[in-house]
């Protein structure tokens, strides 16, 4: 029999992707009832714009875990959501829990990146459907967004950025069901710096999730960015505590959505 999952889509820009660096309280252990699905890609980061290529390769399904490169573990909060995910008895015997990639750093709604006629909104919903497709009882569980800096740092006007971020939200609904939205607050060293730009644009999220139901938002205002916690001048990113800690709050906002006792 194929294996069934639950389906959580993890989308956004750099935070999403995972880009937290440093040490961490508790190591994640990669659990073979916690898997990720990912597309290979090229992406090139140029002054005008992001450029992504997508590889013409199948998905690629394995049991997730943090990405390493030069020695360095780099943080997603995702891992951290699943483990709560899992281990509260969320999920049911025999099945998995699927968590669909779809982070890619500097993107936005600005410069055309997550529109719903978009390449990687369009790619994100090729990939849920083809995980909805690899068994009749899979089902999408929660939409886990993080971005906004892009918008906020390109100076998208914040009523434009929260009418597009509902339009996703409507159409990721309209496909899969009212799944649980949730989302969160900027780092706060990048914010603090800048946030003249940053804040319109999240109390636009804020107001998105008090609005469209079944939403929820995530405070970050305590959590150290890279710099704050390992002094390598990334102040955008949260490290890679951060990220664990978050991954946990993202759950528990999860949980508040299902009515569920935190």
């Amino acid at each position: 029999m194929k294996q069934a999952y639950d389906i959580v889509i993890l989308a956004g820009q750099s935070n999403a992707e995972g880009c937290g660096v440093g040490d961490v309280e508790q190591e994640y252990i990669p659990d073979e009832r916690i898997c990720a699905l990912q597309a290979e890609m090229t992406v090139e980061h140029r002054p005008d714009n992001v450029y992504i290529q997508f590889a013409d390769k199948p998905f690629v399904l394995s049991v997730a875990k943090e990405k390493e490169s030069d020695g360095k573990k780099y943080g997603n909060f995702s891992l951290t959501f699943g483990k709560e995910y899992v281990e509260s008895g969320r999920l049911k015997d025999g099945r998995k829990l699927l968590i669909v990639r779809i982070g890619v750093g500097g993107t936005g709604f600005y410069k055309k990146q997550w529109g719903l006629q978009d390449i990687l909104y369009k790619k994100m919903i090729e990939m849920v459907d083809y995980a909805l497709s690899l068994n009749a009882e899979n089902k999408v569980v929660a939409l886990l967004w993080h971005q906004g800096e892009h918008d906020a740092f390109e100076g998208t006007p914040p009523k434009a950025y929260g009418k597009q971020l509902s339009a996703l939200i409507g159409d990721v609904r309209k496909r899969y069901g009212q799944i649980p939205f949730i989302a969160g607050d900027f780092v706060r060293d990048w914010k603090g710096k800048n946030i003249s730009s940053c804040q319109p644009i999240v109390d636009e999220i804020r107001a998105v999730t008090q609005t469209v139901g079944k939403a929820g938002f995530v405070e970050t205002s305590d959590l150290p960015s890279n710099d704050e916690q390992t002094q390598n001048g990334d102040d955008i990113h949260f490290c890679r505590q951060s990220l664990h800690v978050l991954g946990r709050r993202y759950f528990a906002a999860y949980k508040e959505i299902a009515n569920e006792r935190i």
